[in-house]
C-alpha cells in the first residue's frame, strides 16, 4: 500500500499563513493589555469601596463613643444616689441636649424604669423593653450597645446605649440613652457616595439600622441572606449579591469590634466593567485593520516568490529524462540554489554509471576469494541466503542449491532464535557482531560455532550480511573437560569445594530475590579413618564413592551434593518451607549412610555413620562464608554429643566454641596453678544407713569464672589429652584424703574414682594404680573404679582383659550410669564388675513415673541375677528411698543424704556419723 501523499499548499497560501502567524502575537498582546487594564480598574473600585466602608464604620464608632462618654459622666453624678431624682432629672435633660439620643432612662436591676426623660418625673413607667440588654449590663458591668428594638414609651425603632452606674464595685442602675434610627441614617448621609453605591449599617443580628440612600420601610428588617451569612461568619470581607431591584452588586463589609455593628458598602457590577466595552470596541477595529493589511501584503509577496520556482519545473523534467540542460541564474537566491543542485544531480548520474562497472569487476574478484576461504561464509540479503562458499558445504552438509533463498534460521539451533533480537540490535548499533552460536547441520546434528557477522555497505535498502563461521566442537570438548576437572571431584564425580561455593553464592542470591529458605548440611563421616588405614586407600576410595551415591539418592535433583575433601561432604537444600524439612532430610541421610557397605575384596560388611551440622539462610546467616562456618560448628557439636546425629546451628554454638577455646587454654594451666580441688559425696548403705564409701568428684576453681563442674571441662580434657594428668591428680588427691580419714579413725569405706576412656585404654593402668595406692598407704580394696557402658563396650574383648587385671589386683569395679548406654548381657556376665550404678535420670522420676519404676526394677533384677550390688544416684527425697529399699537396692547417694562436700566438711560429716553409730 502506497503511503498517503502529504497535503500540498501553494507558496501564496503559505505566505498568507505566515503573515497571519505574525499578526497573532499582536492580537494576543492587545487582549492581555485590555485584560490587565480591566483588572486594575476593578481593583481600584473595590479598594475605594473597602475604604468607604472603613470610613463609615469609623464615623459610627466615633458617634457612639461620644454618646458613651456623655452617659458615663452623667452616671458619675452623686445626685443619682439620692431618693429624690429631681436634680438628677435636670442634669439628664442638660446632657441629653449634647447627645444624639431622644431620651435618657434610668433602670434598676429588676428592669423597673426609675425615670424617663420622655415622661415627667414621678410618672408611672413600664418595664425596660430589652431585658436581655439590661441583664448584660448588670452581669458584665460594662457599657453595652443594643440591636434595634421597639421602645415601649416612644413606640418606635430605637437602639440603646447602656452604661452601668457603679458604686463600691457594684452595679446599682443602668443608665440608657435611646437613639432613633433617623440619627444613624443622618450619619450615613454625611458620607458622600459615588452614583449607584449603597451603604447600610447593621446591628449584631443583621437588622438594618440605617441606609444610604434612605428607605424607612427597610429599617429594623434583616438584610439579604448572603450578606447576613457572611457577617455572621467573618468580621470583614467581600461578597457578590443581587440588590432588591435585581442589580448584581459586590459588597464590602466590616464589623465594629467594640460594638458588634457592621457597616457595608455595595458597588454595582456594572461599575467594575464600565471601561471594558469601549476597550473591546477599539480592539476589534484595530485587529480587523491589521488583518486586511497583512493579507494584501501576503498576496504581493506570494506572487514574487512563486515565479522563480515555477521556472525550474521544465529543466528538472529534462534532467530526469537524461537530457543535457543549461540552467540560467535566477533572481531569487533560494530558487537559484535549487537550480545548482539540479546541475550537480546531472553530474552524479554520469558518475554512478562509471562506479557500477567498477563494482562488477570487484565482485568477480570477491567471489574467487570467497571460495578459497577455510571458514564457512554466508552472504544474506534481507535475511535470506544469497550465496555460500565451498567451506560452508563441508561444515554444514548443505549444497549451495539447497540453501539459496532460504532464511538464515535453518542454519541455527532452535534455541538460538531467542537471541535473534540481540544480534539484530548489535548489527543496527555497530554494524557487526561476533560470538558463539549453536549451529545445525543438514542431518540435524547440533554443533558449536564461532561466528562473525558484518553488515556490508551496498546501494540497496535491503540489509546485506556477511557471516563467517567455523566449527569449534573440538575446542569446546577440551574446554568442557578442563571445566569439569576444575569443578568436580575426580573420585566421586561430585561438585568440589570450588563449584560448591559458586552454587552456594548463586543460591543465596536467588533465595534473597525470591524470599526462599535454604539449608547447608555439613557432613563428616564417623569411623572412616580406621577403615581407610586398616583396609587401604583403595577400599577407602570405594567407600567414599558409595557414600556419594547414597547422598545423591537422599536429595532432590535441584539440590547440590559436593565433596569438600577427605571424608567431608556438603549438601545444599533450596526452596525449603521450614528448617524441619532440612532435619528430615538429614535424618534420612544418617539412616542411609549407616547401612552396611560391601566393599570389593572384603569378606565382612563395613559400617560407618556421619555427623551432620545444619546452617539455615536467612535465620542463621546471610553470607556464604559464615553459613559454611556455622554448619561446620554445628557438625562438631553433633560429634561431641555422640556422633551419628545432626544438629542445627544456634548462636550459642559460636559462643560455646569461643568459650571452649578459652577453657581449653585455661585448663592447661589449671594443674600448675593448683586450681583443681576435690569434693566427696557419701554413699549410704540401705541396710545399716551408715556411710559405706564416698565418691570423689573434681571441681575447677577458675579465677574469673568461679567453680566449674566436670560436665563443662572433662570433654575438653579428653580432647586435649589433659585427662591423664588430671585423672592421676584426682586419684592421688583422693587417696591422700582417704588416708587422712582412716588415720583419724572416722572412715573405713572405699573411695570411688571415675576412670576416663584414655586412662582405661592405657596398657599400664593396673600398675600405675597400685603405685599410687602404695604411695598413699592404701590397700587396693580401698579403691573403687567407675567405668561407663560406652567405655567398656567400645572394645569389649579388651575391656574383659583390663577389668580382669584390675580385679586381680584387688580393685573394685562399678559400671556408672548403667542403663543409659548399650550393654550386651552376654558381655555383662563376663565383665568382672562388683556393682551397677542406676543413673539419676531413672531415679528422678521415682516413684511416680511408671517407666522409671520398670527400668529401675529391671536394673536391680539384672544385678541380683549376676550377683552384683546396686547403687542409686541422685536420691532426693524419702519417697525414692522407700521405693529403692523395697525393690532391693543396696546403696544410694544424693542430696537426700548429703550434697558433695569439701574435705573438711566431709570430715565433720564422717565424725558426726561415727558418733551417731556409737550411740545407737
Amino acid at each position: 500500500m502506497r503511503p498517503q501523499a502529504p497535503r500540498r499548499r501553494t507558496i501564496r497560501s503559505t505566505v498568507v499563513l505566515l503573515v497571519v502567524a505574525c499578526i497573532l502575537p499582536a492580537w494576543l498582546l492587545a487582549a492581555i493589555v485590555i485584560y490587565l487594564s480591566y483588572e486594575r480598574e476593578r481593583a481600584a473600585v473595590l479598594d475605594q469601596t473597602r475604604e468607604a466602608t472603613h470610613t463609615l464604620l469609623r464615623l459610627v464608632e466615633r458617634d457612639i463613643a461620644a454618646n458613651q462618654a456623655a452617659l458615663e459622666t452623667l452616671a458619675a453624678s452623686e445626685d443619682i444616689d439620692r431618693s429624690d431624682h429631681t436634680e438628677f432629672y435636670r442634669q439628664a435633660k442638660e446632657v441629653l441636649r449634647h447627645t444624639a439620643g431622644f431620651t435618657i432612662v434610668l433602670t434598676d436591676a429588676s428592669g423597673r424604669q426609675l425615670l424617663n426623660l420622655l415622661q415627667p418625673l414621678g410618672s408611672p413607667l413600664p418595664q425596660h423593653a430589652n431585658p436581655a440588654l439590661l441583664r448584660r449590663v448588670f452581669e458584665t458591668g460594662l457599657p453595652v450597645v443594643s440591636g434595634v428594638y421597639i421602645s415601649r414609651v416612644s413606640r418606635t425603632h430605637v437602639v440603646s446605649l447602656e452604661v452601668p452606674v457603679i458604686r463600691d464595685e457594684k452595679v446599682l442602675y443602668s443608665l440608657g440613652l435611646r437613639i432613633q434610627l433617623k440619627h444613624l441614617g443622618e450619619l450615613l448621609q454625611q458620607q458622600g457616595l459615588l452614583p449607584g453605591r449603597v451603604a447600610v449599617l447593621l446591628d449584631s443580628e443583621g437588622r438594618r439600622l440605617a441606609r444610604n440612600p434612605m428607605d424607612e420601610t427597610l429599617m429594623g428588617q434583616k438584610t439579604f441572606p448572603a450578606l447576613l451569612e457572611a457577617t455572621q461568619r467573618e468580621t470583614e470581607g467581600a461578597i457578590e449579591s443581587v440588590s432588591l431591584q435585581g442589580i448584581p452588586f459586590v459588597s464590602f463589609f466590616s464589623r465594629s469590634a467594640p460594638y458588634g455593628w457592621t457597616a457595608a458598602v455595595g458597588v454595582p457590577q456594572s461599575a467594575l466593567t464600565a471601561g471594558l466595552a469601549e476597550s473591546l470596541r477599539q480592539y476589534a477595529v484595530g485587529a480587523l485593520a491589521l488583518l486586511l493589511g497583512g493579507l494584501a501584503l501576503a498576496g504581493l509577496l506570494g506572487r514574487r516568490i512563486a515565479r522563480p520556482v515555477q521556472a525550474l519545473v521544465a529543466p528538472a523534467l529534462a534532467i530526469g529524462r537524461g537530457e543535457p540542460v543549461s540552467l540560467p541564474p535566477l533572481a531569487l537566491e533560494e530558487a537559484d540554489e535549487v537550480g545548482r543542485a539540479l546541475a550537480q544531480a546531472q553530474e552524479l548520474l554520469h558518475q554512478r554509471e562509471a562506479d557500477r562497472a567498477q563494482a562488477e569487476e570487484k565482485l568477480a574478484l570477491a567471489a574467487t576469494a570467497l571460495d578459497s576461504a577455510v571458514e564457512g561464509v554466508v552472504i544474506a540479503r534481507g535475511g535470506r541466503i544469497a550465496t555460500v562458499n565451498r567451506a560452508f558445504t563441508s561444515i554444514t552438509g548443505y549444497r549451495s542449491a539447497e540453501v539459496i533463498g532460504q532464511p538464515l534460521a535453518i542454519l541455527l539451533a532452535e534455541a538460538e532464535k531467542t537471541h535473534r533480537n540481540d544480534r539484530r540490535r548489535a548489527m543496527c548499533e555497530t554494524g557487526q557482531w561476533q560470538g558463539e552460536v549453536h549451529g545445525r547441520r543438514k542431518n540435524g546434528e547440533m554443533y558449536p560455532a564461532w561466528s562473525s557477522i558484518s553488515r556490508a555497505a551496498y546501494g540497496s535498502d535491503e540489509m546485506i550480511l556477511v557471516c563467517v563461521f567455523s566449527d569449534i566442537s573440538a575446542a569446546k570438548q577440551y574446554e568442557a573437560r578442563l571445566q569439569h576437572l576444575a569443578h568436580y571431584d575426580a573420585l566421586t564425580e561430585l561438585p568440589n569445594r570450588l563449584l560448591f561455593r559458586e552454587r552456594l553464592a548463586d543460591m543465596l542470591v536467588r533465595a534473597e530475590r525470591h524470599g526462599n529458605m535454604l539449608a547447608l548440611l555439613f557432613i563428616d563421616l564417623d569411623g572412616f579413618k580406621p577403615i581407610n588405614d586398616t583396609l587401604g586407600h583403595a577400599a577407602g576410595d570405594e567407600l567414599l564413592r558409595r557414600v556419594a551415591e547414597r547422598l545423591g539418592g537422599c536429595v532432590r535433583a535441584s539440590d547440590t551434593t559436593a565433596r569438600l575433601g577427605g571424608d567431608e561432604f556438603a549438601v545444599l537444600l533450596d526452596e525449603l518451607r521450614s528448617p524441619e524439612e532440612a532435619g528430615i532430610i538429614a535424618r534420612n541421610i544418617l539412616d542411609t549412610l549407616e547401612r552396611p557397605y560391601i566393599l570389593a575384596g572384603q569378606p565382612q560388611c563395613q559400617y560407618i555413620s556421619a555427623s551432620i551440622g545444619i546452617g539455615c539462610y536467612p535465620s542463621d546467616s546471610l553470607d556464604a562464608e559464615t553459613l559454611l562456618r556455622q554448619a561446620d560448628m554445628a557438625m562438631y557439636r553433633a560429634k561431641q554429643e555422640g556422633k551419628n546425629r545432626y544438629r542445627f546451628f544456634a548462636p550459642e554454638i559460636n559462643a560455646q566454641a569461643s568459650e571452649r577455646l578459652f577453657m581449653a587454654n585455661s585448663l592447661r594451666a589449671a594443674l600448675d596453678r593448683d586450681e583443681l580441688r576435690l569434693v566427696f559425696q557419701p554413699c549410704m548403705d540401705f541396710a545399716t544407713l551408715e556411710v559405706a564409701g564416698v565418691e570423689a568428684l573434681v571441681r575447677w576453681e577458675h579465677p574469673q569464672k568461679g567453680t566449674i563442674l566436670p560436665s563443662r571441662f572433662i570433654s575438653l580434657a579428653e580432647e586435649s589429652g589433659l585427662i591423664e594428668p588430671i585423672g592421676e591428680w584426682v586419684l592421688r588427691e583422693a587417696a591422700r584424703r582417704v588416708r587422712e580419714w582412716k588415720n583419724a579413725g572416722i572412715f573405713a569405706g572405699r573411695v570411688a574414682v571415675n576412670l576416663s576412656p584414655r586412662q582405661f585404654r592405657r596398657s599400664d593402668l593396673a600398675s600405675r594404680l597400685l603405685v599410687v595406692l602404695d604411695e598413699a598407704g592404701l590397700a587396693p580394696r580401698d579403691l573403687e573404679l567407675e567405668v561407663t557402658e560406652g567405655m567398656i563396650m567400645e572394645h569389649p574383648e579388651r575391656a574383659v582383659v583390663v577389668l580382669t587385671e584390675l580385679v586381680a589386683a584387688g580393685v573394685s569395679i562399678s559400671i556408672d550410669d548403667f542403663g543409659t548406654g548399650y550393654s550386651s548381657l552376654a558381655y555383662l556376665k563376663r565383665f568382672p564388675v562388683h556393682s551397677l550404678k542406676i543413673d539419676r535420670s531413672f531415679v528422678s522420676g521415682l516413684p511416680g513415673d511408671r517407666n522409671d519404676r520398670s527400668l529401675t526394677r529391671a536394673v536391680v533384677a539384672v544385678a541380683k541375677s549376676l550377683g552384683l550390688s546396686v547403687v542409686a544416684e541422685g536420691v532426693e527425697h524419702a519417697g525414692q528411698v522407700d521405693f529403692l529399699r523395697r525393690i532391693g537396692c543396696d546403696f544410694a547417694q544424693g542430696h537426700y543424704f548429703s550434697r558433695p562436700l569439701d574435705p573438711a566438711a566431709l570430715g565433720a560429716f564422717l565424725r558426726e556419723a561415727r558418733t551417731q553409730e556409737a550411740h545407737s
